[in-house]
């Protein structure tokens, strides 16, 4: 078939799908969120994910066919499900209007990044750990760059935040999680451990290997950072006294993870939660300059530790 033929039978196609949707689906509002640098796939995705298009598919051809596909603007939209995908195209090229811009640093907590968002926006700090200390979406608040409506309220930037945590953590992931015998909820704590602990980012595998290791040999993991989480305090170096903190983030006192995690972690803490290093390391000391000194053994921690010291 000739391929002009074929492009104005796919148009058609297109033309007839659109029409039908635009007067059988009701008119609720829905809110999507589309990130700097999002392509034609992922935004086609979340429109589905919220039944505002019937076809993924049949999005990214009329982008195509349409040549936009550099031209969906961030921002946050808010389309009615009987807005035909012509109308929702054209609105994701013009842009949002009034958009505020904020970024949430990786290894932030509830409380840190309510003080952020509330500085940027003007919503309420208070309220903000309120809803997500309820929802328990400590670890859950992906650290990126968004850009949002001002008048947006705590629950619909929580929620905003929440799916595009959901949009980073891919099917490959939870295959992998599966893979090491680690649910995703814990792969999340540990990696928000790992995210507090690695200061340089090639160092983050290491880390993660050590505390498996640990949790494999039933090792207490004596994290600084869980001490710190659960006195809600920072500070360099921890005391005897500090390590002895009742809480079940304590992990001098507790065996095995605490019981969610202590901050957001970045993607890449994430991916070296589920990809350790190939390594027997146990042990690992701060050399004072952001890289780690790494042991197999208690004789060569005690080792690294006084090689820190001089």
């Amino acid at each position: 078939m000739d391929k002009k033929i074929k492009k104005k039978i796919t148009v058609a196609a297109i033309v007839v799908i659109m029409v039908f949707c635009y007067f059988s689906i009701p008119g609720k509002k829905v809110s999507i969120t589309v990130q700097n640098g999002e392509g034609a796939s992922l935004v086609a995705a979340d429109l589905k994910r919220n039944e505002l298009i019937i076809s993924k598919n049949l999005f990214v051809v009329l982008v195509k066919f349409s040549g936009s596909q550099n031209k969906i603007k961030a921002g946050v939209y808010e389309f009615r499900k009987n807005n035909s995908m012509f109308q929702i195209l054209s609105e994701l090229k013009s842009g949002s209007k009034n958009m505020i811009r904020f970024t949430i640093p990786e290894g932030s907590t509830v409380g840190q990044t309510a003080e952020i968002i509330s500085a940027k926006v003007g919503i309420s700090k208070d309220k903000f750990i309120e809803v997500a200390k309820v929802r328990a979406m400590e670890g859950y608040l992906m650290p990126e760059t968004y850009m949002v409506d001002p008048s947006m309220k705590e629950e619909d930037i929580i929620n905003m935040m929440q799916r595009e945590f959901d949009k980073k953590i891919t099917p490959q992931m939870y295959e992998r999680a599966k893979e090491i015998n680690m649910p995703m909820k814990k792969v999340i704590i540990l990696a928000s451990i790992i995210e507090k602990e690695a200061v340089k980012p090639n160092e983050r595998p290491i880390i993660s290997a050590v505390f498996h290791n640990r949790l494999k040999k039933r090792i207490r993991l004596e994290s600084c950072a869980t001490v710190l989480y659960a006195m809600g305090i920072n500070k360099a170096h921890l005391s005897i006294e500090d390590t002895k903190f009742d809480s079940p983030y304590n992990t001098y006192k507790i065996f095995g993870l605490p019981p969610a995690p202590i901050c957001s972690p970045g993607i890449e803490s994430i991916k070296a939660a589920l990809y350790p290093a190939d390594t027997n390391s146990l042990y690992f000391v701060a050399a004072g300059d952001g890289s780690s000194l790494f042991a197999d053994s208690l004789e060569g921690h005690i080792k690294n530790k006084r090689a820190v010291r001089n």
